[in-house]
């Protein structure tokens, strides 16, 4: 299938023309155009048509390994894998149509994972999770596929759709077994109406669906005590559900309004978007039958509200570009009471974030790219039935230096090299009357890792060969070493000074 769909993208490729190509940027040019064109174009699918954007095909291969113990607790602690994409963004010739394409493939092994029977799946702040203390080792296989379109109507009006369907199987493989299954589909469509040569106003209306089937069985109950061989669905902090025969089904759906409104001048130009979604998620009980009964148990709701400004100013032989993203998230969880037949709430969270980065290119340059940016993040929880409160802020300085030195006309050399600063600020965590196995299995081992301050340094080196008929092919590792700068001033402590956590991965990416 992978084969397949690459060869529609050299077909596709064929009978398609490009205004700016890829291929005649260095690596660390192009990783930036590509992150550019996900962050600022990509979400709005009438915009993918853009002047500014630059044309392209690829194929790619990656090894995944990684392995510590500097890790979140219910994280793995080693993984191994491969990944696969291809991906082609063009013009069809004789017509007004840009099209864009893009297959992944994921498959990795992930060992020791405990406390975490619904690996990967939690989303928008949600607090629903299966959990178990034994550990565990998880198969994870991802079929990601999204296809977009934007016509160009007339002079002033270009629409465009946009469709991801992102399939995921987790395979938990010793004592507990769970079979979990989860399908998200995301559905776009955009106008994009320029009023003159300077103003583009965008509008998007778009859904995701989701939806995730969950299967546990015990294999070897006998080798587990009581406690720890039953299941339990997390509710909040603290609050649980437990008893549980077998799995749920999950669904959520996400409406979501984005608003785009982009300025032209001669040598720069600037946007401003705005990003609001409104969701709701439901677990559902496959082991009520009855029909007076609710099998519905626990509900959460949220918005997700964010706004991105993005600057950008070019010359000849450079590229300035600022950006700045404002995010808050707040939501609110309840459960089924069999009692009183009602929703009762339980838990609540609310998030703040503001990211801004300022990235500098210098074009056929040894010196290729300089970037700085920081992060702040503040999140708040709160479970009503305990009083459990836990909230943490920090802040994430980042730099990035690129190099590139051309070796001949048909090969260069590139290196990237980036360290970020992982500050805690604060943490408060009380249980205040919980006093129960999420604390002591999960609370308090998240709490303390929440508190480490740490550093990350992450260096990616390789080289760029050119081929017949503008072709390139890239060799690349990439590497990436977290390690403690701070121990979490809260206790009792589960990490050390001597902990850390290394990211290795090898790719090789051809350019059609």
């Amino acid at each position: 299938m992978f084969v397949t769909f690459s060869l529609l993208f050299l077909i596709a490729s064929t009978y398609a023309q490009s205004k700016k190509n890829i291929d005649s940027l260095s690596v660390i040019e192009r990783d930036f155009q590509f992150q550019l064109f996900e962050n600022r174009y990509f979400d709005i699918p009438s915009l993918i048509n853009h002047e500014n954007i630059y044309k392209y095909t690829y194929g790619e291969g990656r090894f995944l390994y990684s392995e510590g113990s500097l890790r979140h607790p219910q994280d793995y602690k080693k993984q191994n894998g491969v990944y696969l994409e291809t991906a082609s963004l063009a013009d069809l010739k004789n017509t007004n149509w840009t099209l864009y394409g893009s297959l992944e493939y994921l498959n990795t092994r992930k060992e020791d994972v405990e406390n975490n029977l619904t690996y990967g799946v939690k989303d928008y702040g949600s607090p629903y999770y299966f959990f178990q203390q034994t550990s565990g080792l998880w198969n994870h296989q991802n079929y990601n596929f999204k296809v977009a379109g934007a016509n160009k109507v007339n002079s002033k009006l270009t629409l465009g759709a946009y469709l991801n369907y992102d399939t995921n199987f987790y395979f938990r493989k010793n004592d507990t077994r769970n079979e979990l299954t989860a399908l998200k589909i995301l559905g776009k469509l955009s106008a994009s109406y320029q009023f003159n040569d300077k103003h583009l106003f965008s509008v998007v209306l778009s859904n995701e669906f989701y939806k995730a089937n969950s299967e546990l069985s015990n294999k070897f109950p006998e080798n587990n005590t009581e406690l720890t061989a039953d299941y339990y669905l997390n509710t909040g902090l603290g609050s649980y559900i437990k008893n549980l025969d077998r799995g749920f089904d999950t669904k959520r759906s996400v409406p979501e309004v984005q608003l785009q409104w982009f300025l032209t001048q001669d040598n720069w130009d600037l946007s401003i978007e705005s990003d609001t979604k409104f969701g709701r998620e439901r677990w559902i009980d496959k082991n009520i039958f009855k029909v007076e009964e609710n099998d519905e148990r626990t509900r959460y709701s949220f918005i997700d509200q964010e706004f991105t400004i993005f600057y950008n100013r070019y010359k000849a032989n450079s590229l300035f570009s600022l950006n700045l993203n404002a995010a808050y998230l707040k939501g609110d969880g309840k459960v089924w009471d069999e009692t009183s037949t009602v929703y009762a709430k339980n838990f609540t969270t609310t998030s703040y974030s503001l990211a801004t980065g300022a990235t500098l290119l210098f074009y056929n340059s040894f010196l290729n790219k300089v970037s700085l940016g920081v992060n702040y993040y503040n999140k708040e929880q709160f479970d009503l039935n305990y009083a459990y409160t836990f909230d943490y802020q920090y802040l994430e300085p980042q730099v990035t230096v690129g190099f590139n030195k051309v070796i001949s006309k048909k090969a260069a050399l590139f290196a990237d090299v980036s360290s970020t600063y992982h500050y805690v600020l604060d943490v408060e965590h009380d249980p205040f009357a919980a006093n129960n196995i999420f604390v002591d299995w999960i609370g308090n081992k998240i709490a303390d890792y929440t508190g480490i301050s740490t550093i990350d340094y992450s260096l990616k080196l390789g080289t760029d060969l050119r081929l017949r008929n503008k072709n390139s092919i890239e060799l690349s590792i990439s590497a990436g070493y977290l390690k403690v700068t701070e121990l979490s001033k809260n206790s009792p402590n589960f990490y050390s000074k001597n902990d850390d956590y290394l990211n290795l991965t090898t790719g090789l990416k051809l350019h059609f």
